[in-house]
């Protein structure tokens, strides 16, 4: 990850005048967001595939901030005031923006699913909705690309010759599990305290074990050896981020607040008790000798205990980090 790069997020948007299509746009880069539409373009899909493939794309595991979408009705007979209580109940963690065409006041139904409204002629409405749902937690760039950078440190180690892809790090709002298997595991700091949590398939898994790629020699793992493979992954980044980034003087304040973690499997769906966007990353773990097919493991982010940015500083351990990494040079 380069110096430059942005913590950016995925919204879903839908939008069809081409005019609040380009404002859209501009609003999208200037905010860092990933737009992503369904149906878009010409290839417009039919009136009842408009609404069912949105809702398809919401029920995926598709990693989002917000939902973008307009009261104006569509070419095929679809308002964003069609689909925003839909949404709210399968997403309702999903802030909505809904642009106004009218003057007339929303249904209460409308207004009890959506974070907010805009307009066209008043752009910084929809900033500001921005700013207050998905960029109300700032997250230091140097925090991101040290957890990016460990982790791939770690897959490589783990794995021999494998070659670690890597995206943008971005925020989500939603707050979905990737696959079957998830480690948890806690982050604890005078600074924050949350959780860091890893996230991939029990096949996936299952594939790099037979494949020979890890320390493991089964052709038929047991539950305890696929586990173990996570666990140890997630224990080496978090040894590596604990040393680098969090400080082990932690106040052990009998008042402490804790938050019950609630797990819907069927909704493969997680609460931290906290709205607040997670820093997610993708990982993409390739094998150029083809012995196992590509990997998927999320790493997420969650201070939903304790959050104060201003603490983390450029400590000795960060500085030290750097500089072994090569990001820094000592003169």
């Amino acid at each position: 990850m380069e110096a430059e790069t942005k913590i950016v997020s995925k919204v879903l948007v839908h939008e069809f005048e081409s005019t609040s299509l380009t404002l859209l746009k501009d609003v999208c880069t200037e905010n860092s967001l990933i737009g992503l539409r369904v149906g878009s373009g010409d290839k417009l899909v039919g009136i009842r595939d408009v609404s069912d493939e949105f809702h398809e794309v919401l029920a995926s595991n598709l990693d989002l901030g917000a939902v973008f979408l307009t009261e104006a009705v569509d070419h095929n007979g679809i308002s964003g005031l069609d689909l925003c209580e839909r949404i709210n109940k399968s997403r309702p963690e999903l802030p909505i923006f809904l642009r106004r065409t009218k003057s007339t006041p929303l249904p209460e139904n409308v207004e009890n699913a959506i974070a907010g409204c805009y307009e066209n002629n008043n752009i910084q409405q929809l900033n500001d909705l921005i700013n207050e749902y998905l960029y109300s937690m700032y997250y230091p760039l140097d925090l991101a690309k040290g957890f990016q950078d460990i982790a791939v440190q770690v897959f490589e180690s783990l794995i021999p010759d494998v070659v670690v892809r890597t995206e943008h790090p971005y925020l989500v709002k939603d707050q979905l599990i990737y696959g079957e298997l998830f480690s948890l595991i806690p982050l604890e700091s005078d600074w924050c305290r949350g959780y860091m949590m890893l996230q991939t398939t029990e096949n996936e898994i299952l594939d790099l074990i037979r494949s020979g790629g890890t320390s493991i020699h089964s052709a038929r793992p047991c539950r305890d050896e696929i586990n173990s493979v996570l666990s140890e992954a997630t224990n080496l980044i978090w040894g590596k981020a604990r040393s680098c980034f969090f400080s082990n003087e932690v106040c052990l304040d009998s008042n402490r607040v804790y938050v019950p973690i609630m797990v819907n499997h069927s909704q493969k769906h997680m609460s931290f008790g906290s709205t607040e966007p997670q820093l997610c990353f993708k990982f993409k773990l390739h094998d150029p000798q083809r012995r196992f097919a590509d990997m998927l493991v999320y790493l997420r982010l969650v201070f939903n205990l304790t959050w104060s940015p201003e603490k983390f500083a450029e400590n000795d351990h960060i500085v030290e980090y750097f500089v072994e990494g090569g990001e820094l040079e000592v003169f």
